[in-house]
């Protein structure tokens, strides 16, 4: 190419930008101006979808994270960790094994992880020895920081260690305050105010070096765990098979963020049915969005038929409106975000505080790097591909047609292979969703929900004739202003099919996800037969937390059993058992208690397991180990593995990996755990339980337990009601996800009405010119909505109906609980509301309608 030519063409190219950027200039942007309000209604629902993909997004996993993130701060550079197999950890001793045997191990770092209550909350409790400057998590930098000579360091020696602890700044303690912890004084010898100290559980931790920290969480002799970080180069399968070899089943070896894993599986009932709302909502929001761009880009068919007609070029024209599209994507998804991030930080800052007795990991809120830039180019996506399908439409009819006042490309029906095309990928999406909740398991199964929306979205769309024809005559039913909408509709069926669609699938998504939920709350709930039933529970934990330990005291059974109106008290406990990376709770039962695996469970397994010949197990865990009634169980224990037999599973509410039960006396027997962590105590009929309780609170109360945790005392009713409470909560963020998305389609709704009347906007003058008064027209409208707002809802209720089956087996499968079907009353609520919000949405463009100015409304734009 010469030079002139290469001229020619660079000046081709200006001449086309700038022709570009002065069409924009005169007709995008002066369409935005002219119509401010139908821009901003567009770009509301673009908002609030980017907003619920963020609010989704970022809350997910933010527990999960929260624990990974402080597991990792302790554990640093680590490669394989030695746990114990419960609670009361692995013997000391095995750390020196390890350290003299395994050549590859750079180091070998004790660590101690419990918890103890420091003013009344739940404070992670970390204990280690001078090794653990060789790790390089926040806690070794804080920690090393003071030894290599804070301004305090020089009045630390190693004897105020051993009644001394560091505490890092979220706690609000000063040097030299003491502190009474599971009845050892201690005292603080060092608040840790750099920023590593800081950023480790948000401040909120103590320290302690490995002999007071055995001491204050009742290890004498053992360790939680063992760090081992390799020489650089080893080979760390290898070591971790001869750490394994030396172990020798008396702990479990796993990788250091194993924890991370267990939280994760541990909110495995919130994360699922939060995934299945959240999935379900994210193809709605997308439907929204391309169906208020589609709207917004058919109401400009006549400006664009009369530029086209004065010489422009389709193409250009078309490369304009995505061009708009592709920003209203852009803007609406980069607006979208701090709305989702608000949304999230306060569904995060709005979980309670950990109990007294949990572990008190302080639960962040973590947005994903990628999660901005997913948002935004999904909105972007679904801003230009409705674009494309709606210029598509208008390009369609010649310019005069377009520009006609009846709107002949509305008008005319859909035909051809695309109508073919999505009733058949319509109904393969249907029988697809079935398909997958009968033939996988597991989580995957959530994708039925995907399917099956998409594919009665699709479905819906091949049907839009006949839905369009379902509302001119339900229109037909409102007398003469009826009569009038009903023809509008049928000039316009796709407004129509659009407008009921968007109620249709707000009422759908409302019944089937709120009912599912509905359903999933109530059958764990009923999965707690029997937690109700004794009059008292004395635990080492209080009613909102499983009983895991500590261990109580001997003395107090006996004391309860002497209190005036107790006729029965029934030990047991719970362990929580590592099982290979996993973590199941295994309740140790004894004749005569009162607990759901009693109940649940045949006579005879109960009757074996009493005996300490097998295992009760319910449908989670049976699943996890992939075993069923009647398999032989091998189970790893601090003395050695242990065989057993599955005698029943059984439908039970389930955190971690799932539940367990077995006889106490083989419990302690096998996993060192010789005590009780709840007592069971029954009254007689005749006892007055306000003083029953006065005197258990009394006889508890400064009863020094392990981590300095109280013993708290309360009644069956209050243990069944705090459970069903946290069972409640797991479908808390998916309930709040449902009203997000109700929220777009309510403005979703309000943007098409409004469109709806702009659109008409000569044709209503033209009424008010011919003498039909104002009142008519505003009924016209909202006889169009209403019409509109009932097929809409039957449409909604039969989508939401099978929606809600649907959901129930999708729950089924990934929480291994029967989940059973029950209609639920609230499903009249989502219809009355959308019913509600279709007419009231509807009134203010029908008043507009009705008090606008005749001269100016019959005159072309």
């Amino acid at each position: 190419m010469s030079a002139e030519q290469g001229r020619s063409v660079a000046t081709t190219r200006v001449e086309a930008l700038l022709a570009g950027l002065t069409r924009i200039r005169l007709l995008n942007l002066r369409e935005i101006r002219t119509h401010r309000l139908r821009l901003l209604t567009s770009l509301a629902v673009v908002v609030v979808s980017s907003a619920l993909l963020i609010a989704v997004l970022g809350t997910y996993g933010s527990a999960s994270e929260s624990v990974r993130e402080f597991n990792n701060a302790v554990s640093g550079v680590a490669d394989i960790e030695v746990a114990g197999i419960t609670d009361t950890g692995v013997d000391e001793s095995l750390a020196g094994e390890i350290r003299r045997d395994v050549d590859a191990a750079a180091a070998v770092v004790p660590m101690i992880r419990g918890s103890v209550v420091v003013e009344g909350s739940a404070v992670p409790l970390l204990g280690s020895d001078q090794r653990v400057t060789q790790l390089s998590g926040s806690l070794r930098a804080a920690v090393q920081q003071e030894q290599a000579g804070g301004p305090q360091s020089a009045t630390v020696d190693l004897d105020r260690l051993r009644t001394g602890v560091f505490v890092g700044p979220g706690l609000g303690l000063e040097r030299g305050d003491r502190l009474s912890v599971n009845g050892i004084d201690v005292e603080v010898l060092e608040v840790l105010g750099n920023a590593q100290a800081a950023g480790l559980n948000n401040g909120r931790f103590v320290f302690a070096y490995v002999d007071l920290a055995q001491r204050l969480v009742g290890l004498e002799g053992r360790l939680d765990s063992i760090l081992v970080v390799t020489e650089p180069g080893a080979d760390v399968s290898a070591v971790r098979a001869q750490v394994k070899g030396i172990v020798d089943g008396r702990a479990v070896v796993v990788d250091p963020d194993f924890r991370a894993k267990q939280a994760e599986v541990a909110s495995s009932v919130t994360r699922d049915a939060t995934l299945l709302v959240s999935l379900v909502s994210l193809v709605i929001a997308a439907f929204l969005v391309f169906n208020t761009m589609n709207m917004a880009v058919a109401s400009r068919r006549r400006s664009l038929a009369m530029i086209r007609a004065l010489g422009a070029k389709r193409s250009h024209l078309v490369g304009d409106m995505l061009g708009e599209a592709a920003l209203m994507g852009l803007v609406g998804g980069a607006l979208g975000i701090p709305l989702g991030i608000l949304a999230g930080r306060a569904v995060i800052g709005s979980l309670p505080e950990p109990p007294a007795d949990s572990v008190g990991t302080v639960i962040n809120y973590h947005l994903p790097a990628y999660a901005p830039a997913a948002a935004v180019i999904a909105c972007v996506v679904a801003c230009v591909a409705a674009t494309t399908l709606a210029a598509r439409a208008v390009f369609a009819v010649s310019p005069v047609e377009a520009m006609a006042p009846v709107e002949v490309s509305d008008s005319a029906s859909r035909r051809g292979p695309a109508v073919v095309v999505a009733a058949v990928l319509g109904v393969a999406g249907l029988i697809a969703s079935w398909v997958i909740v009968s033939t996988v398991p597991g989580r995957p199964a959530i994708l039925a929900g995907v399917f099956y929306l998409v594919g009665a979205l699709l479905l819906c769309f091949a049907l839009s004739k006949p839905l369009a024809w379902a509302v001119v005559r339900v229109a037909r039913w409102f007398g003469g202003p009826g009569q009038l909408a009903s023809v509008n509709t049928e000039r316009a069926p796709r407004r129509a099919w659009a407008t009921l669609m968007t109620v249709a699938v707000a009422i759908a998504v409302g019944m089937g996800t709120s009912g599912a939920l509905d359903n999933l709350v109530s059958s764990m709930s009923k999965s707690l037969d029997g937690l109700g039933d004794p009059d008292f529970y004395v635990s080492s934990t209080s009613a909102a937390t499983l009983p895991l330990g500590p261990i109580l005291p001997a003395s107090v059974a006996e004391r309860v059993t002497a209190v005036p109106g107790v006729t029965e008290v029934v030990g047991g406990q719970w362990a929580a058992v590592n099982i290979g990376e996993s973590k199941a709770n295994v309740q140790g039962l004894e004749p005569g208690s009162r607990a759901p695996f009693m109940r649940k469970a045949s006579p005879e397994a109960v009757a074996s397991v009493l005996a300490g010949d097998g295992i009760l197990m319910s449908n989670v865990l049976a699943r996890a180990l992939d075993v069923d009634t009647g398999s032989t169980v091998e189970l790893a224990t601090p003395n050695g593995p242990r065989q057993t037999v599955v005698r029943d599973t059984v439908d039970y509410v389930s955190l971690d990996s799932g539940v367990a039960a077995m006889s106490q006396e083989l419990l302690a027997d096998w996993f060192d755990r010789d005590g009780d962590t709840y007592l069971q105590v029954i009254t007689s009929p005749d006892a007055d339980p306000v003083q029953v309780r006065r005197d258990l609170d009394a006889l508890v109360q400064n009863v020094p337990t392990t981590g300095n945790k109280p013993i708290s005392v309360y009644s069956g009713a209050e243990a069944l009601a705090a459970t069903q409470a946290t069972v409640e909560q797991a479908g808390a963020f998916a309930v709040a996800i449902q009203w997000i998305v109700a929220g777009a389609a309510a403005i979703a709704l309000l943007n098409t009405l409004l469109l709806s009347v702009l659109e008409r906007r000569r044709e209503l003058g033209v009424l008010r010119a011919m003498g039909a008064s104002r009142r008519f027209v505003s009924r016209t409208v909202l006889a169009e909505a209403g019409a509109v707002a009932l097929v809409g809802s039957v449409v909604g209720v039969v989508l939401g109906a099978a929606m809600h089956l649907l959901s129930n087996q999708i729950l089924t499968i990934t929480t291994s609980l029967t989940v059973l079907y029950s209609p639920r009353p609230s499903a009249l609520l989502f219809v009355t509301i959308a019913v509600a919000l279709c007419l009231v949405g509807a009134f203010i463009p029908a008043v507009r309608a009705g008090r606008m100015n005749i001269s100016e409304s019959i005159q072309n734009e």
